[in-house]
């Protein structure tokens, strides 16, 4: 085959592949439709692709893990928890600052789930921004009825109370994903 005559035929191909999915974006956009229910992609599977996702983060493989929960949320962004597993990822990536963001957003989508905010608080200490995260762990402690996130926070308030610091190790301790 001639390579030459091929490459306008699969960028062609690409173009289309994209056209394709912009509008799929935008129909979902204008509908507030998630893609998996425009390509109608089921629930099963998604739960299946969350397995994998989340053992690969289980495993300290954090970028398969990345792509598995960017490909979740993207797919089903409505999921608090997948926008939770890929803020744990991002925060044992110490990518404090997106991290933050994805848990804001899981935190509106789980909501009376103070998880996201715990982590939040947690990122806020790895950042050294002790007042924020001070914050955050008061949120949990006034909001959350879990008795093992209330005892979490109360240690890291605690912690900070005395020293100024979180425990050590502490800010990448994350079960979420």
């Amino acid at each position: 085959m001639n390579q030459a005559h091929d490459a306008p035929t699969d960028s062609h191909t690409q173009q289309s592949q994209m056209d394709e999915l912009a509008q799929l974006l935008f129909e979902g956009a204008q509908s507030g439709a998630a893609i998996k229910d425009l390509k109608g992609v089921s629930d099963d599977l998604l739960e299946s692709v969350y397995a994998y996702a989340h053992r690969f983060y289980t495993d300290g493989r954090l970028d398969e893990a990345e792509t598995f929960f960017r490909f979740l949320y993207l797919y089903d962004f409505y999921n608090g928890d997948y926008a939770l597993g890929l803020a744990a990822v991002l925060q044992m990536k110490k990518d404090y600052a997106k991290a933050i963001d994805m848990y804001a957003l899981a935190y509106a989508l789980l909501k009376g789930d103070e998880r996201p905010m715990l982590h939040v608080g947690q990122c806020h200490l790895a950042m050294g921004k002790l007042t924020l995260a001070k914050g955050c762990f008061e949120t949990v402690q006034l909001r959350s009825t879990d008795p093992d996130l209330l005892a979490r926070a109360k240690v890291y308030l605690q912690a900070l109370a005395s020293n100024g610091t979180a425990p050590p190790e502490s800010t990448e301790d994350t079960d979420s994903a």
